[in-house]
């Protein structure tokens, strides 16, 4: 399913690692004047995806997924990309560093539509989101470690025709030069599973 390589790890998150410099957590389709809002939840803050993206269109997912019981807040909102083969966040990066990056979906029924679509990290194939069961209240996530090969890097939604592409969240997170010490500036990995070793909340480092 996946050409890159494979990563198999466990991620641990520190009480103060949200405030960390270069992290960047983006809530796709939230309006700009609530850019910088906090996670109640995690205490992440979350900015607007306006300034890293053209194309696409601002939704919320169906009412009964719109409530604090029924989904995390960043996953209320998301950008759809009905028009355009290939739309695509531009991410600010440092040449040369290592960075973790993690788009999340939660269809919510937004459009009751199925969905199946790929994901490129800059022009390479990273993955293929199938999202059949618009009811769902699971959400899906898919993330990618990589060394940066200029100042910004763009991953890209492209439309396969399959239905539309979307996403709730696109998050940053730069790495330890020491880490993955086996990865090149031409290749990348993704992420196959994750073990919770003792926390209640993994999902975000």
């Amino acid at each position: 399913m996946r050409s890159l390589w494979v990563l198999f790890g466990a991620f641990v998150l520190a009480v103060t690692a949200v405030h960390v410099a270069g992290f960047l957590s983006i809530d796709c389709g939230l309006d700009a004047k609530f850019s910088g809002r906090k996670d109640t939840h995690t205490d992440i803050a979350y900015v607007s995806d306006g300034p890293y993206v053209d194309g696409g269109e601002n939704r919320r997912v169906a009412a009964e997924f719109d409530t604090p019981s029924a989904s995390l807040e960043d996953l209320r909102t998301l950008r759809s990309f009905p028009s355009g083969l290939r739309n695509c966040y531009t991410l600010p990066t440092k040449s040369g560093a290592k960075y973790l990056v993690r788009m999340v979906f939660f269809h919510g029924n937004y459009d009751g539509k199925p969905a199946v679509f790929d994901l490129h990290l800059g022009t390479n194939y990273w993955d293929t989101m199938t999202i059949r069961n618009m009811t769902d209240t699971q959400y899906w996530w898919s993330e990618a470690i990589f060394i940066a090969w200029a100042s910004s890097v763009p991953v890209c939604l492209v439309n396969t025709g399959g239905g539309t592409p979307f996403v709730n969240t696109v998050e940053l997170r730069p790495l330890g030069a020491s880490l993955y010490p086996d990865l090149t500036i031409d290749g990348s990995m993704s992420t196959y599973g994750r073990i919770n070793t003792g926390g209640n909340f993994t999902r975000y480092v």
